[in-house]
Order: C-alpha cells, then sequence, then structure tokens
C-alpha cells in the first residue's frame, strides 16, 4: 500500500511538473502570451482534462482505502460485540443453573440433586477460561455440600462428583492466591514504603 501511494505520488508530481514548464514555456513574465488563445485553449482542454482523469481516479483510490479500512473496523467491532454477548449468555445460563443448585440445598441440604448439578456446574467452570464462573459457583457451596466433596459424611467423593471436587480444589486456590493479594495491598496501604522495594 506504501508503493501504491509512493507511485501516485510521483505521477502527481510529474503532471505538475509538466504544467509549470509548459505555462513558463508558453507565457512570459509579463504576462503577454507567446501564442494565441486558442492554442492556450487547447493547451488548457489537454491538461485540465489529463489532470481531472488524474485528481478523479486518485479520489476513488482514497474513497475505495477508507471504505476497506472502515469496512474491517467495523468487523472487528460487530466480532467484539458478538462475544461480549456470547459471555454474558453464558454466564447468565451459568447464573441459572447454580440458582436450582441453590433450590435443591434449601430443599434438601446435601442432596443427591444438588450433588449432581453442582457437578456438571463445577465442569462447566473448569472447562471455562472465565474464572469468575468458579468463583460465582463457590457462591452456592454451603457448608453441607462442602463437607460432602470433602468426603466428611462417607459416600460423597471424587469417584462420584470428580468436577465438583475439581472445581471445589481450584476455587480454594483462587481463594487463597485472592486473600494474598488482598492482604499485600492492605500492607501497601498501610506501608507505602513497601511499594518502593525500601
Amino acid at each position: 500500500m506504501k508503493a501504491v501511494g509512493i507511485g501516485l505520488t510521483i505521477i502527481a508530481l510529474i503532471v505538475f511538473a509538466t504544467a509549470i514548464r509548459n505555462g513558463v514555456a508558453v507565457l512570459s513574465l509579463d504576462g503577454k502570451s507567446a501564442k494565441d488563445l486558442s492554442e492556450l485553449g487547447l493547451l488548457g482542454d489537454f491538461f485540465g482534462g489529463h489532470f481531472s482523469a488524474f485528481v478523479g481516479s486518485i479520489t476513488l483510490l482514497i474513497v475505495l482505502f477508507f471504505s476497506y479500512h472502515q469496512a474491517k473496523q467495523q468487523e472487528q467491532h460487530i466480532a467484539r460485540q458478538e462475544a461480549q454477548a456470547a459471555k454474558q449468555a453464558e454466564r447468565q445460563a451459568f447464573l441459572d443453573g447454580i440458582n436450582l443448585i441453590t433450590q435443591w440445598d434449601i430443599q434438601s441440604p446435601g442432596c443427591d440433586q444438588a450433588m449432581l448439578l453442582l457437578d456438571y456446574y463445577g465442569r462447566l467452570a473448569t472447562r471455562s477460561d472465565d474464572e469468575e464462573l468458579l468463583l460465582m459457583l463457590n457462591t452456592v457451596i454451603t457448608a453441607q455440600l462442602r463437607k460432602n466433596l470433602e468426603g466428611k459424611t462417607g459416600s460423597y467423593r471424587r469417584t462420584n462428583y470428580p468436577f465438583a471436587c475439581e472445581a471445589h480444589e481450584r476455587i480454594r486456590s483462587l481463594r487463597e492466591r485472592d486473600g494474598r493479594a488482598q492482604r499485600a495491598r492492605l500492607k501497601q496501604q498501610l506501608d507505602p514504603s513497601v511499594a518502593g522495594g525500601r
């Protein structure tokens, strides 16, 4: 694209240089013409016709160039909006699902249906790149569900609900990481010299 711009610039300079050379050759400094008006008219028609076609072509190229780039930017914007909409729809469906876990757990704390749903949504959360899903899942894990996942009630083990157990372990590590980061921020706020490395 840069080469095209350089080429068009060179052509434009040639056209302008030719027009100036011919103008100097035809007109004298005192404003009198070495040629009569009919010859000057033909010369003007020649350059005007060529120059207008050249300017029209350059204008068309400029319009095409900017139209192409505008279409590319619009495609990228639409793709970003679609990705955001898909992410929001995924989160809403996830929230609806974990609400089911809450409803079952309220009816019967730690029941099999709540555990099955927890296992399913744990699988979705662990396979997603979005760590927020794990943190949202953590909001519905009650004390009884946590005991079941840790095997404190006997029958609920990793073999029965592997994805729920994996999600529970990942949630624990996320919470530990967030806790360390929060403590570091608080320590920095209390002692600003820590941030400067002094």
